[in-house]
């Protein structure tokens, strides 16, 4: 493309705008029917776009001259469909605070169901939920480079049932698993086990590697829903201090840093046979199905009680005042659900953070049988059909 591409700018950076193979004379308008869809940039920056702000953020400028290429394409694209749809409905949905400015859907009962085509063998609809639109979601290429899109994520609306998220020998971490997301029991189900390949078989279900039955064969994934999937970077990190001391920091805010962040779930256990595994900590993970973070659950909360429950901890949550967990529809009162994310312990690497039935956050060992409800993003491209958002009229993707 170099001898042919015309770029625009002063200084620092220099933009060209493409429509397919065509090159455009400037950045499209919002309204213009294209979506962005993807940035390369030369010297290795990289660009972050603001679906809100309509404008890209180039990242890890270090040289002068910099030329980026921003690409958008026929057509808008899922998110488009469901902000416009969001903003609507302004009392069940508001943007977090992060600066990655992501639409949440919140409050104790949005209308935020979607039928992504999810069958039990008889038939039976298996529903999803909408969490929000989320920007600067990496996601995976061939060859494992990523680039940054707008995504809607999405999460199952009942859980597959309590699973182990991770189980070991008795050797290792005393039998009670490893809190590392890359190698865990629970991802391999979801991603190549039982669950993704609609199957029986065994899944992990207490400690020392304890095993029962599991039939996910009219449950699982179909090869038609997995085609709507996007393969996304996740973020496995972790909130930067040592757990037991710091309760009181666990905001959604907080934990949305941490999550992005490099620190690992065994960042300060080092010594005793409940911290002696040798597997390699990661802070991303590159797949299709994982589970929530703590800050989606955080950032759900709506209400009047919003503003007071984000600067609150979500380890207090379940105190009635404010009623942080009766307006937040992620909870779920009968069941502690799994989330993605390790906890950093000074005393044991298995650790791993769950929302309690009672409505705020605490950790387990990763052996412990929680609920598991996946969550995964949906194609750009996947076309959403608007309905009313109910269990029994919920938006649907087009065929």
């Amino acid at each position: 493309m170099e001898g042919t591409v015309q770029y625009e700018g002063s200084g620092d950076v220099f933009f060209a705008f493409y429509n397919g193979n065509n090159q455009l004379t400037e950045m499209p308008k919002k309204d213009s029917g294209l979506g962005f869809e993807r940035a390369e940039c030369s010297n290795n920056a990289s660009v972050e776009w603001d679906s809100n702000k309509w404008a890209p953020t180039v990242v890890n400028l270090s040289k002068s001259k910099t030329k980026c290429t921003l690409y958008f394409s026929v057509g808008a694209k899922n998110y488009s469909q469901i902000e416009d749809l969001m903003k609507n409905n302004p009392t069940m949905v508001d943007y977090d605070d992060t600066g990655d400015w992501n639409l949440r859907y919140i409050g104790a009962s949005p209308k935020n169901y979607i039928d992504i085509g999810d069958r039990e063998t008889n038939g039976n609809k298996i529903l999803w939920r909408i969490i929000g639109v989320m920007n600067n979601v990496p996601v995976v290429d061939d060859g494992n480079a990523t680039h940054q899109e707008s995504l809607v994520k999405i999460i199952r609306a009942d859980s597959i049932g309590n699973w182990s998220w991770d189980s070991s020998a008795s050797s290792v971490n005393g039998g009670y698993g490893v809190n590392e997301w890359s190698q865990a029991d629970l991802m391999t189900t979801l991603n190549s086990g039982a669950y993704w390949s609609k199957t029986g078989g065994q899944c992990y279900n207490g400690s020392k590697d304890s095993q029962k039955a599991c039939d996910f064969s009219s449950t699982g994934l179909t090869s038609s829903v997995k085609d709507k999937l996007v393969k996304v970077r996740w973020n496995t990190g972790t909130m930067p201090d040592e757990y037991s001391s710091n309760t009181s920091k666990i905001t959604a805010s907080y934990m949305y840093q941490g999550e992005r962040s490099d620190n690992y779930g065994k960042k300060f256990c080092s010594n005793g046979s409940y911290c002696n595994d040798k597997v390699d900590r990661t802070t991303t993970w590159d797949g299709y199905i994982g589970l929530m973070y703590p800050s989606d659950y955080g950032y759900a909360v709506g209400g009047d009680v919003r503003n007071s429950c984000l600067a609150k901890s979500m380890y207090s949550w379940n105190e009635s005042s404010p009623d942080c967990k009766g307006n937040d529809w992620l909870r779920d009162s009968s069941n502690y659900q799994w989330t993605i994310t390790p906890v950093p312990l000074s005393s044991l690497a298995s650790g791993v953070f769950f929302v309690t039935s009672g409505g705020y956050v605490y950790y387990g060992d990763a052996t412990d049988a929680y609920a598991v409800r996946p969550v995964a993003y949906l194609r750009s491209n996947t076309q959403i059909v608007v309905g009313e958002g109910t269990k029994d009229s919920p938006h649907t993707l087009k065929a």
